[in-house]
């Protein structure tokens, strides 16, 4: 019989478990189960009950589990995952029963990752609708072979990275440095995602968490900074040893993020930044750069599509019908 057991903490043991079902889901079905958020806070805890955990077992197997952001005046957001052997048992039921029993005073959003059929199946049986699309898309670095792809794929040719007169004598473009620049780009971070509901709350412990990891690579981060210190924009880059979908264990980057302060908006610090990491990562000779943008944003789907990007797959967000 199985059971969910939801803590706040998660035993080393357990903690093997799941990354090990999140690697086993990926395999299976081509995308990942968890995002990073999730996978960080089952690898280095939950600080301040910022995340509850839901452990399904079948006798003593870990056959399922869900991570739940916890939020204040939203929403909570969710994911869970079932072993690929374990499915259309009703194991996904229960993870989805669990995290909306568990939810707080504003209920909760459960993400899907890649438009799979068998979570749009759940969420229809279960009575939840969509509610956002984080739309995932990719640009060849290098011309690849229709035989690699399938293409052809052809990189294009990236424009070369220059300021604006009129800001160039305003700010100063440099990788992030280590133990200087955290609480200014926090703050910057803050202004720039204000109504995002995931990355404007960003803690120092979130951003140490990602230091920590060993794609972590402040050559890669790039920030416009001002005179006084603040940081006006920045392009945050990130690297996949496992391929991130796009090959099979090459190496691919990842535009993580690009922000701009709103009294900076309209400067074009935030194109400059990104072609920044775009060379960054070409350079460093990876065959692919991929990203993720909310579907409803249409002004920074445009820009990307203007470099040369197209849209690759999507992830779904669910909620409860009322």
């Amino acid at each position: 019989m199985s059971t969910v057991n939801v803590t706040d903490d998660l035993t080393p043991d357990l903690t093997d478990r799941v990354i090990d079902l999140a690697e086993q889901a990926q395999e299976a079905d081509g995308v990942a189960a968890l995002s990073e958020q999730p996978l960080l806070r089952v690898r280095h805890g939950a600080p301040g009950g910022s995340a509850r955990f839901h452990v399904l077992t079948d006798g003593d197997e870990v056959v399922g589990a869900g991570v739940v952001e916890r939020a204040s005046g939203e929403p909570d957001s969710a994911e869970f995952l079932v072993a690929p052997e374990h499915r259309r048992r009703g194991h996904g039921a229960a993870l989805l029963s669990s995290v909306r029993q568990d939810a707080g005073p504003d209920g909760i959003r459960v993400w899907a990752h890649g438009r799979l059929p068998g979570a749009a199946a759940l969420a229809r049986s279960a009575g939840w609708h969509t509610v956002r699309e984080l739309l995932k898309l990719r640009m060849p670095l290098r011309d690849l072979t229709a035989d690699e792809r399938g293409g052809p794929w052809a990189a294009p040719e990236l424009p070369e990275v220059s300021v604006r007169p009129d800001v160039a004598d305003r700010v100063t473009v440099r990788p992030f440095e280590i133990g200087r620049d955290e609480p200014a780009w926090l703050r910057t971070n803050a202004r720039a995602f204000a109504d995002h509901p995931e990355q404007g709350r960003l803690s120092m412990d979130d951003l140490r968490q990602r230091q920590e990891e060993d794609w972590f690579d402040p050559a890669g981060f790039f920030l416009a900074v001002t005179e006084q210190g603040s940081v006006a924009a920045f392009h945050w880059t990130k690297t996949h040893a496992d391929g991130a979908g796009l090959t099979d264990g090459e190496t691919v980057g990842e535009v993580y993020v690009v922000g701009v302060d709103p009294d900076w908006q309209g400067t074009g610090l935030g194109r400059t930044l990104t072609l920044a990491g775009l060379h960054h990562l070409r350079d460093a000779g990876l065959p692919w750069v991929h990203l993720y943008v909310d579907g409803e944003n249409t002004a920074a789907v445009r820009l990307y599509e203007s470099l040369g990007f197209s849209v690759w797959e999507a992830d779904v967000m669910y909620a409860p019908d009322a």
